[in-house]
């Protein structure tokens, strides 16, 4: 897999750049213990249950008078260790990334909507110091009218204070509320109202700016969180599960559909540590039955069982993404499926 990843895109294996060969192999085969582990899972219960049968001693067990689950006992144990390791695996990110991978990350044009009132566009945001620059702020009104514009420079966002513009120009519209307007000190508005008013309906909606006001600093107590729309432009892939909660949480609109694939991917962070368990259940109940305990038989069928997975796992992944079923049903899915297959052919040939 790492040498097809390589020839594919060498950046895929190797983000930071080759001075960074070792730790960014580490970050890359650490992202696919999680793959990894189920299958191995699966075929330790099989050789395990296929062994013993080929010996002789799961004859000998069972002559004793000693029970599957008692025989099983020590291997779930360590099955519910391994489970646990696999979830911790895909849930966090064993090495920090490189310093040059941060930079690609960090700087990028940013696009945020908020609750369809407002509408931001940053030519350049960077992450690291919650700065932007040629920002274009819109406001808009419950009809969808223009309320102001502001084009500015440069703009910096604190939990704290909000968002403050600098170097930039206010457009103000009118509106039911009248004309926005900055006061002197450049925090906050002012709203001004037509004097006539039986000129003000008609004006209502006019694309017009009836304000054209530069100023040095301006801050209206906006605090539109950027964190969320930063995540966005990460592929779910890349996010940890404490970064998904983030970003799940703190979106202005958690039914989009452009999240389809975020919640996906929390909810099969959160399968990652029962897939394990399935795996190997899986793969001891088949080892029970009267399958042939021949090595290459076994392997066969855990090819095949494994290819099977994979399908399924596609097709529910693209029926979840897409909103047709739930994301935490379309993540458990698959593993449903194969631990009740695994019953299905244990009684068929028990």
């Amino acid at each position: 897999m790492c040498l097809f990843s390589i020839a594919d895109d060498p950046s895929n294996v190797f983000p930071g750049g080759y001075q960074f060969i070792v730790k960014d192999l580490l970050n890359w085969s650490w992202a696919y213990l999680p793959w990894l582990l189920p299958i191995c899972s699966l075929l330790a219960g099989l050789f395990l249950l296929g062994f013993l049968k080929k010996r002789g001693e799961w004859k000998a067990i069972q002559s004793n008078g000693i029970s599957s689950p008692m025989c099983f006992r020590s291997v779930v144990l360590l099955g519910i260790g391994v489970s646990y390791l696999c979830w911790w695996c895909s849930s966090n990110h064993l090495f920090e990334k490189t310093e040059s991978v941060w930079s690609k990350e960090g700087a990028g044009s940013l696009i945020m909507q908020v609750d369809g009132e407002r509408m931001w566009y940053f030519s350049s945001f960077d992450q690291g110091t919650m700065k932007g620059h040629e920002v274009q702020l819109f406001q808009y009104g419950n009809a969808g009218e223009d309320v102001f514009r502001i084009r500015a420079e440069k703009a910096s966002w604190t939990s704290h204070s909000g968002w403050t513009f600098n170097e930039g120009k206010f457009l103000g519209f009118l509106s039911n509320r009248g004309v926005p307007l900055p006061n002197e000190e450049g925090q906050g508005l002012l709203w001004e109202h037509p004097k006539k008013l039986g000129s003000f309906a008609p004006s209502l909606g006019s694309k017009s700016p009836q304000i054209n006001k530069s100023f040095v600093q301006l801050s209206l107590g906006l605090n539109d969180d950027p964190t969320p729309h930063l995540l966005l432009r990460q592929k779910p892939k890349d996010l940890s599960y404490p970064q998904l909660e983030s970003l799940l949480a703190q979106f202005p609109d958690s039914e989009k559909p452009i999240l389809f694939p975020y919640r996906l991917k929390r909810a099969k962070l959160l399968w990652t540590g029962p897939a394990c368990m399935v795996a190997l259940l899986s793969g001891l109940v088949l080892g029970v039955s009267k399958f042939s305990t021949s090595p290459g038989k076994l392997g066969g069928l855990a090819l095949i069982g494994a290819l099977c997975f994979y399908v399924i796992c596609t097709f529910s992944d693209t029926l979840a993404e897409a909103g047709i079923i739930d994301p935490s049903i379309g993540a458990g899915l698959p593993y449903c499926i194969t631990l009740g297959a695994a019953f299905m052919l244990a009684r068929l040939r028990g």
